[in-house]
């Protein structure tokens, strides 16, 4: 017999169940949404969830064992999560371009102001999903590109940056399938809508 309740014992088994049971139970946090969202992709959540956490192997996290590394970007002495997304000028260009005008007005370059904005969710469903996957995205580029830069000492402009993350963002949004969705239909226009008028 497996447990499936404090007191349910069936002949079945249930992972869910089993789960629920021996895990530790909290309390959502706020920025669940930000990185757990059916049209977001595991690969970019991961890497999201991970600056989230402040747990990517920064220069600041490094320093501590024993190794200095200053922003690739920008040449900062202190290479920490919140300079890197999106304080320093290389990376704070590029999320300007991303985000567009998603806000609704000027993105912050201050992390906690930024993830505090897309977890208010204070625009609309569909701006709202599109905010939440540059998020996701421009945190992925942007740490691949930084590991680029380390260890195969490729750099490559803003620029060219942004297109990589905006095709990446069309691609997805191809794959929801969202012209067959009442909830995402209109996803491409709302992005494309974003690219017209950027407020810097």
């Amino acid at each position: 017999m497996w447990k499936h309740g404090q007191d349910d014992f069936r002949d079945s088994f249930s992972s869910n169940k089993t789960w629920s049971l021996i895990r530790d139970p909290r309390e959502n946090v706020a920025w669940y949404c930000v990185n757990w969202f059916p049209q977001g992709v595991p690969r970019f959540a991961i890497f999201a969830w991970l600056a989230i956490k402040d747990r990517l192997s920064t220069g600041a996290r490094i320093r501590n064992w024993g190794l200095m590394q200053p922003c690739l970007f920008c040449g900062e002495p202190v290479e920490t999560r919140d300079h890197l997304y999106f304080a320093c000028p290389y990376t704070y260009t590029v999320w300007i371009e991303v985000v567009g005008n998603l806000f609704g007005d000027a993105p912050d370059p201050d992390w906690e102001t930024t993830l505090e904005r897309i977890t208010a969710r204070e625009t609309g469903r569909l701006s709202a999903i599109l905010l939440r996957l540059a998020f996701q995205v421009a945190i992925y580029y942007i740490w691949i590109k930084r590991n680029n830069r380390r260890h195969n000492h490729i750099s490559k402009p803003a620029s060219q940056l942004c297109r990589e993350i905006d095709k990446t963002k069309r691609n997805r949004i191809l794959s929801t399938k969202y012209y067959e969705s009442p909830k995402l239909y209109g996803l491409m226009q709302c992005w494309f809508s974003t690219r017209g008028a950027i407020i810097v």
